[in-house]
Parts: structure tokens; C-alpha cells; sequence
């Protein structure tokens, strides 16, 4: 089954999905993991609504390149913010787009390698369980580091939408940005996500879902960072990622990525107020 005629998990579909591949629903609305089920109907009901479970598909970087920029062409910028405000609370699978988005949007015209693809993170052949893909945008959690599960979340979005905000959607956004412009100078990402667990701003997250919310606002430029700059404005090759992250001062957590890693406080007011009107 090709990945774009695969929308996002829809709630009815979470259960089977989830009991597959080892995630659990707790009693506050967070999500743990646990065993994989290995009973064949949770399998079979997996396949009958559509989710081939444990099928991976390999893709080549030229491949990938290709059906990215393709997607990311279909998708507006709006859409993909106002996606990302939805994110924080009515629809947890808006949260990656952004990412997503940035790393794709620019690939059409970035510089060729021997290899003609990009230097943008991606391996020769990629091995893609686009079901598990799926299934965890469904649940919340966004990254920056693995750029061939962007594919299925652009072409996911591409095909059948992305969400819009409820107005306690904003309204959470709003109460994040007021925390992030409460906070110091000096305080570190890692501080920062204490804070918004604390504040209880978006219920039902673990840390790494924290992280992924925050990465966006990263790439987006909405938390500043002298370096790299964010994917959201321009390219940015994986050397100069790199070469950034050996720059970087002190000695940064392993699980909190560039550009985030080198924010330090602050909020850029213009690119916040955009993402609160789209």
C-alpha cells in the first residue's frame, strides 16, 4: 500500500494499532509503552481497518527527495501553523508538521551531492514501517532527527488535510508563550520543559512529546537560537547542523536537539504572533 493513501490514525483505530506496537493509554491520558500483543486478531483487526502492521517499505533518498518536495508543494504555510497550534491540544498529530514541512520545503532547490540528493540527513535506502509512522503523529510525538518519517506525514497531510485549531487550542498556545517570556535569560531548554510540565499547558504529554512541541517552535523560529537557523527560513545541510552542534557552548543534553539546544531564552514576538493568527 503506497503511504499517501494513508490519512493519520483516527481515534476509533488507536487501540488495535497501539496493542501492536506496545503503546498503552494511562489512566491520566498519557501514553506508555508496553508489550507488543502478540495475539493474531489484534493483528487482523489492525489489517482490517486499513494498517498493514510490521510491513516496512524501503525507499531510496532520491525517491524520498522526490515525493517530499511533491507534497510539501500541495501544503500552505498557514495550514501547516495552524496545524501546529492544534497540536497542543485537540489534534496531537498537527505537532510534526512543522518539522516535516521545514525540512521539505526548500529541498526542491537545495545543492546536489555526487549522489544528486541533498545533504539532508537521509541514508541511501531507508527501511519505513509507515503504519508505526503514522501511529505515533497520532499520539503526539515529533522529532527532528529522522528525516524519512517525514515522508509519511507530508504525504499523509497532503492527501487528506491537516487540522485546524479550537480555541483552546490558541488559548494554551497563548499560556506557552507567556511562560517562555516569564523565563530568565540563560535558561536552558531542558529547564524550560520542567516548567511547562509543571504549568500543566498541554495535558496528557510525556517529556519527549514536551521536547517535540518545543523543537517546533525551534524550527520555526519562534525560540531563537544563534545557530543553526531554524529549517523554517532556508536549507540547512547536515554539515552545517553538525558543525553548529560541535560550537555549541556547555555540554547539551543528548536528547534535546539543534536548534533548540542552543536556545537560551527568549521568544520572537512577530513569528509568535503569526502562528497565533494562522
Amino acid at each position: 500500500m503506497n503511504a499517501i493513501s494513508r490519512a493519520v490514525p483516527e481515534r476509533d483505530d488507536l487501540e488495535p494499532l497501539m496493542r501492536c506496537y506496545g503503546y498503552r493509554f494511562t489512566r491520566t491520558g498519557t501514553v506508555k509503552g508496553t508489550e507488543r500483543s502478540g495475539d493474531p486478531e489484534d493483528r487482523a483487526a489492525a489489517r482490517r481497518a486499513g494498517w498493514p502492521v510490521g510491513e516496512a517499505e524501503s525507499w531510496g533518498a532520491a525517491g524520498i527527495v522526490e515525493r517530499a518536495v511533491a507534497a510539501a508543494g500541495v501544503l500552505r504555510e498557514e495550514a501547516v501553523l495552524a496545524a501546529f497550534v492544534a497540536g497542543l491540544g485537540s489534534a496531537p498529530r498537527g505537532r510534526q508538521t512543522v518539522i516535516s514541512y521545514g525540512w521539505a520545503r526548500f529541498l526542491g532547490t537545495a545543492p546536489r551531492n555526487g549522489d544528486g540528493v541533498p545533504d539532508c540527513g537521509l541514508r541511501p535506502v531507508s527501511e519505513v514501517d509507515v503504519t508505526e509512522v503514522l501511529l505515533r503523529l497520532a499520539l503526539g510525538w515529533s522529532w527532528n532527527e529522522v528525516p524519512e518519517h517525514y515522508l509519511p506525514d507530508l504525504e499523509a497531510a497532503a492527501a487528506h488535510g491537516l487540522p485546524r485549531p479550537q480555541e483552546d487550542d490558541r488559548e494554551r498556545m497563548r499560556t506557552l508563550f507567556a511562560l517562555i517570556r516569564s523565563m530568565p535569560a540563560g535558561t536552558t531548554p531542558g529547564e524550560l520543559e520542567k516548567e511547562v510540565a509543571r504549568a500543566k499547558i498541554v495535558p496528557g504529554t510525556d517529556k519527549y512529546q514536551r521536547y517535540g512541541i518545543l523543537i517546533g517552535l525551534a524550527e520555526t523560529g519562534v525560540l531563537p537560537a544563534p545557530s543553526p537557523p531554524p529549517m523554517w527560513d532556508r536549507f540547512v545541510p547536515t554539515a552545517e547542523r553538525h558543525a553548529a552542534g560541535r560550537m555549541l557552548r556547555g555540554a547539551p543534553r543528548s536528547d534535546i536537539t539543534l536548534p533548540l539546544a542552543g536556545w537560551r531564552g527568549g521568544l520572537d514576538e512577530r513569528r509568535a504572533a503569526r502562528l497565533l493568527d494562522a
